[in-house]
């Protein structure tokens, strides 16, 4: 059995305030890093976000310096992203490679690395994607495995004969939106019962994804394994780390590549998953060991995995992302984030009329900025929404400027 766990790093993160940075680096960052270093025969994914790294490498290089002895020691592998966490499928295609581009950019000057393996933001995904990636160096890239699953039998959510989707997670939404401790008690039961469900249905085995004009090797990521193991490590009822390793045991026979927690490394020391409850790293240190304890489990590193094992299967992924619905509503919907795409569509306006020579990176960072799927989805803090909205009107305010000068220049 071939294993590994994905921590995502957001320094943009929708509810976090600016001035709460420094916290999020020392009660998570520092030292979720410092342990993964002691801890031997381990392999993680670290997916940090180009903005990310900046701000590390700028005000904290004691993290850049964690990350470098975890690649130098073979324990991380680091993959690409957008360089501001937007949502693909909502972009332009000049503006995803911009977004793959700048964060390239990053990682070779924090870093010095090049990535082969692509977490796609929210792993929000569509099928223009797979060849963009290749384009671009990559060989793979994480996928969110129910969204994979769930698309063969409904290629068209729209279609009124077909049933719509209900995801783990809609399981553990009902349960948190309970009312009263009995209602409270029968949710957690059915949420539990279709969390194990779910488990018993994953598929780790890698995937090839067919896209527009090309194909991409996809590894699977199961939302529910995040969930299970999140509940475990809360110590949430009939649930414990030494469960969940238990579970994982059970895939000891298979090839594939298990991912029991693949989300955001700020779980861990510094902000509460659901109900208050904050896991401690010293909890992430048990879970780690007793995985790397399973009889015939080798952690493994994705890109070194890929070098032996190929997919079997070839499928279609349609448009969505891992939201409950697995749809894009979620950053589209709201009207503050429609008036925002507003501003950016009419910034690419002005944009499409320069020339290459007249965009600059500093227009062109304004934009992949207001980009950021963050102050868009779930509940951005209006610290957050605003960052987007005054980069949004900075790249357009800069655009137009650009453009009207030229304007006058032509007409002089």
């Amino acid at each position: 059995m071939y294993s590994t766990i994905i921590l995502h790093a957001n320094l943009q993160y929708a509810e976090i305030p600016v001035d709460e940075i420094p916290k999020v680096v020392e009660q998570s960052y520092i030292p979720v890093l410092s342990l993964l270093l002691e801890i031997p025969n381990i392999a993680v994914v670290l997916n940090f976000t180009g903005v990310t790294l900046e701000i590390l490498y700028n005000e904290y290089p004691e993290v850049i310096d964690l990350i470098k002895k975890g690649l130098k020691k073979e324990k991380f592998e680091l993959t690409g992203c957008g360089y501001s966490h937007p949502i693909f499928p909502l972009l332009p295609i000049e503006d995803i490679n911009k977004q793959i581009e700048f964060n390239l950019e990053v990682l070779e000057k924090t870093l010095n690395y090049v990535p082969k393996g692509f977490w796609l933001p929210e792993l929000a995904y569509d099928p223009t994607l797979p060849k963009i990636l290749k384009e671009h160096g990559f060989s793979y890239m994480f996928v969110d495995d129910e969204l994979y699953r769930m698309s063969s039998p409904l290629l068209n959510d729209a279609n009124l004969y077909n049933t719509e989707y209900y995801s783990t997670t809609h399981y553990i939404i009902d349960f948190l939106k309970a009312k009263g401790i009995f209602r409270k008690i029968i949710r957690f039961r059915r949420a539990l019962k279709g969390l194990k469900k779910a488990l018993k249905n994953t598929e780790f085995e890698p995937v090839e994804v067919k896209g527009a004009k090309g194909t991409i090797t996809g590894l699977r990521v199961p939302q529910s394994w995040s969930i299970f193991t999140s509940a475990s490590l809360m110590g949430y009822p009939f649930l414990s780390i030494k469960n969940t390793v238990k579970t994982i045991s059970k895939f000891r026979k298979q090839s594939g590549l298990v991912i029991p927690y693949g989300t955001d490394i700020e779980f861990f020391g510094y902000r509460s998953f659901v109900d208050g409850k904050l896991i401690d790293t010293e909890s992430l240190r048990k879970l780690l060991i007793r995985i790397t304890n399973i009889s015939d489990n080798s952690m493994i590193l994705p890109v070194k995995y890929l070098e032996n094992i190929k997919p079997s299967e070839i499928g279609y992924m349609k448009t969505g992302s891992w939201a409950p619905n697995r749809r894009l509503d979620l950053w589209t919907k709201d009207e503050d984030n429609q008036k925002l795409e507003r501003l950016c569509n009419e910034a690419r306006w002005y944009i499409n009329q320069l020339t290459p020579e007249e965009i600059d990176d500093e227009l062109w960072k304004h934009l992949l900025m207001a980009e950021n799927s963050d102050g868009r989805g779930w509940d951005p803090i209006p610290e957050r929404r605003l960052h987007c909205f005054n980069h949004a009107l900075e790249a357009l305010n800069i655009a137009k400027s650009k453009y009207l000068e030229k304007m006058y220049s032509k007409n002089k």
